[in-house]
């Protein structure tokens, strides 16, 4: 059906790219330790990523502590931020582009996006009247963050592919 409605309809990047694949694959274009070698890499990447953005967070908690308790560090914390909002967005891209290659971890991607735009909707909220939902959210980041680092690590680098 799926082949039907591509000729009719033109067909999705995605569908004609994995129709791609498993097609170079039978033909032994491809190997599957080429296939197995990408999701690996794009898993470590997404590690690597995951483990920093983890480590922002860290600061971020830090100079808040010492921006409410003495009212300096603004510029640590606001450099942090942006910080966090382009690593979230690379993790974002990173978990993506290996659930379109893989089709494996789509959740985990989901999961990524949420992360990267709650980190705009958490800055939003940084001011002193909106100050215990700027917390609020920043616990909600702190678990997506956890999580995702935690799930990098808990999938093989070379897991079977469908």
């Amino acid at each position: 059906m799926r082949a039907a409605l591509g000729d009719k309809w033109g067909g999705s990047p995605a569908a004609s790219h994995h129709e791609e694949v498993d097609e170079q694959l039978e033909k032994g274009k491809v190997s599957r330790s080429q296939d197995l070698q990408i999701s690996g890499r794009l898993l470590l990447l997404a590690r690597a990523v995951a483990l920093v953005t983890v480590s922002a967070l860290g600061l971020l908690f830090t100079s808040a502590g010492v921006l409410v308790q003495d009212g300096t560090s603004l510029d640590v914390h606001s450099s942090a931020a942006i910080a966090l909002h382009l690593l979230t967005g690379v993790l974002a891209l990173v978990l993506g582009w290996r659930a379109w290659a893989t089709r494996r971890g789509r959740w985990a991607a989901v999961v990524a996006l949420v992360l990267f735009g709650a980190t705009f909707a958490q800055a939003s909220l940084g001011g002193s009247s909106t100050l215990a939902f700027h917390i609020g959210v920043a616990l909600v980041l702190t678990v997506l963050c956890t999580w995702l680092a935690a799930w990098t690590f808990g999938r093989s680098l070379y897991e079977e592919i469908d």
